[in-house]
C-alpha cells in the first residue's frame, strides 16, 4: 500500500445537522503513520472542530485503489457548546460517501445497536461514566475541572482523560469480552500493587477502571531498559501468583492451559474465515503441521513449569518504567496459563522493534532466572526452545476469539490469524 498518510474526516453531529467546511465538505486531518509521536486519530479528532463523542466506531471509506490508502470517517456527536462561527446542514445534504454512514450512524445511534457494538457508542454512556468518576473522585478529596477526553476508542475498549484538581486520572472500559479486566487488576492491586497501575476507583461488574497516571508509559518517554527490569520481576510474581490463583480465576481471569488452548486453536484453524487467506499450498500442509506444532506444544508443557498468572500480551508497549518504578498495564489478554509465554512474547515483540542483537534471548533468560530457582528440576532450555511456537498458538486463538467478539466490519484486525498461522507453518516445516 503506498505512503505513510492516510485522511480522517469528523462529522461532527448536532439534532440532524453535521458541521461543515465553507465548501460543505467536512472538516477533515491527514495522520502521518509514519510518526509515533503524532495523536491518536480518535483523540484528535474530538477536539478537531468542537467538543464531540464518538458515537460509532471510525468508518473506513470505499477506496478501488488498493494502492491507496482508504479514508477514515469519524461520526461524532456535540457534547459541548457549540463552537462559535460553525455552519452547520442538514445530513442529507451531505455528499457521498459521507451522507450514508453518517445517516447510517445515527440511525444505529438512535435505535437498536449492531451486536456486539460497545457500549461507549451508545447514548448517555459518558454522563453515566462521569457521574461514577466524580463519585469516585469525591471518596479522594479530588474533583473534576473538565469533561472527559478522549485518548482512544475503539471496539476494545475506551480510554479516556479525566482532568481533575490535582492532575489528569485515566479511565478505561473493555468490551463484553475484555469485561473481567477491571476485576482482575483489582485483585492484582492488592497482591502485586507495585507492578500494575495505581487505582482510583474500580466497578468490577461494569468493568471499569479509574487509575493514576503511568510515568514512562508511551515509547516517547520510557525510560531505557525497561524489558530488563521487568522480566525477572514479572517472573517473581507469576511464581507468587501460585499461591493465590483461585482469587484470579474469582474474578473472572480465564484458563488457556495446554488442553484448553488446543481445543480452542484447533476450533479456530477449522471455522475461522481467514483460512481461506492462506495460499492453496499452506492449506494443504496445514494438517500435517497442526499435528506436529500440537506435538511440539505438549512436550513445551511437559517440562515441568507449572501453569500460573500470565499477562497474555506483554510487549515493551504494555510497561511504563520511569527509572524509578516499572508498570506492566493493559491486562484485557490476562488468563492462567504457561508463565513462558509472557517471556517469549516479550522477546519476540523486541525483535520486531528492532532492537539490539542478542537483547530479546537476553530477556527471556532473565525472565527464565527466576523460574530455573523455584523448579531446578524443570527442563527450563527446553521450554525456552519451544516457547515462541507455543505462543504462536497461543496468540491465534486470541486473536480470533478478539475478532469473533467484535462487531462485524471492524477489521481491526482482519488478516492477523492467516498472518499468524502462516508463521507458525514456517516454523514446523
Amino acid at each position: 500500500m503506498a505512503g505513510s498518510k492516510r485522511t480522517h474526516h469528523v462529522a461532527l453531529v448536532r439534532d440532524e445537522t453535521v458541521l461543515v467546511a465553507g465548501d460543505g465538505s467536512l472538516p477533515s486531518f491527514v495522520q502521518d503513520l509514519a510518526d509515533d509521536a503524532a495523536p491518536e486519530p480518535t483523540a484528535y479528532a474530538t477536539t478537531l472542530v468542537g467538543d464531540g463523542v464518538h458515537l460509532a466506531p471510525v468508518v473506513v471509506l470505499p477506496q478501488e485503489d488498493d494502492d491507496v490508502r482508504p479514508d477514515r470517517l469519524h461520526v461524532l456527536a456535540l457534547r459541548g457548546a457549540v463552537p462559535a462561527g460553525t455552519s452547520w446542514r442538514p445530513v442529507d445534504d451531505l455528499a457521498e460517501p459521507w451522507r450514508t454512514p453518517v445517516r447510517t450512524a445515527l440511525e444505529e445511534y438512535a435505535g437498536d445497536a449492531p451486536p456486539r457494538r460497545p457500549d461507549w457508542f451508545r447514548p448517555g454512556w459518558h454522563d453515566r461514566v462521569e457521574t461514577w468518576v466524580d463519585g469516585q473522585l469525591t471518596a479522594t478529596g479530588r474533583r473534576r475541572i473538565g469533561p472527559l477526553r478522549t485518548h482512544r476508542v475503539w471496539g476494545i475498549s475506551a480510554v479516556l482523560e479525566v482532568p481533575t484538581d490535582r492532575g489528569t486520572l485515566w479511565f478505561k472500559a473493555c468490551c463484553d469480552h475484555f469485561i473481567a479486566e477491571a476485576a482482575i487488576v483489582h485483585r492484582l492491586a492488592a497482591r502485586i500493587g507495585h507492578l500494575v497501575p495505581v487505582l482510583a476507583g474500580a466497578d468490577d461488574e461494569a468493568g471499569w477502571l479509574l487509575m493514576e497516571p503511568l510515568h514512562g508509559a508511551s515509547d516517547r518517554d520510557r525510560a531505557p531498559g525497561a524489558v530488563d527490569v521487568v522480566a525477572p520481576l514479572w517472573a517473581q510474581a507469576q511464581i507468587a501468583a501460585l499461591e493465590w490463583l483461585d482469587e484470579l480465576r474469582a474474578a473472572g481471569c480465564p484458563e488457556r492451559g495446554l488442553e484448553a488452548m488446543l481445543a480452542a486453536w484447533h476450533d479456530v484453524l477449522a471455522t475461522s474465515p481467514e483460512m481461506a487467506l492462506l495460499t492453496d499450498a499452506e492449506r494443504q500442509e496445514l494438517p500435517t503441521a497442526t499435528a506436529r506444532a500440537e506435538a511440539l506444544v505438549r512436550e513445551f508443557w511437559g517440562c515441568g513449569i507449572p501453569d500460573t498468572l500470565s499477562h497474555g500480551d506483554l510487549h515493551p508497549g504494555n510497561v511504563a518504567y520511569d527509572e524509578r518504578e516499572v508498570r506492566i498495564f493493559d491486562w484485557t489478554d490476562a488468563c492462567v496459563s504457561h508463565p513462558f509465554l509472557d517471556g517469549s512474547h516479550l522477546a519476540r515483540v523486541l525483535d520486531w522493534y528492532g532492537t539490539g542483537e542478542g537483547e530479546a534471548e537476553r530477556v527471556m533468560q532473565a525472565h527464565a532466572r527466576p523460574w530455573r530457582e523455584a523448579f531446578p528440576q524443570a527442563d527450563v532450555d527446553h521450554a525456552l526452545e519451544l516457547a515462541p511456537l507455543a505462543d504462536l498458538v497461543f496468540q491465534t486463538v486470541t486473536f480470533a476469539h478478539i475478532a469473533a467478539a467484535s462487531e462485524d466490519g471492524s477489521g481491526d484486525f482482519t488478516g492477523t490469524v492467516a498472518r499468524l498461522t502462516s508463521a507458525l507453518l514456517d516454523v514446523v516445516r
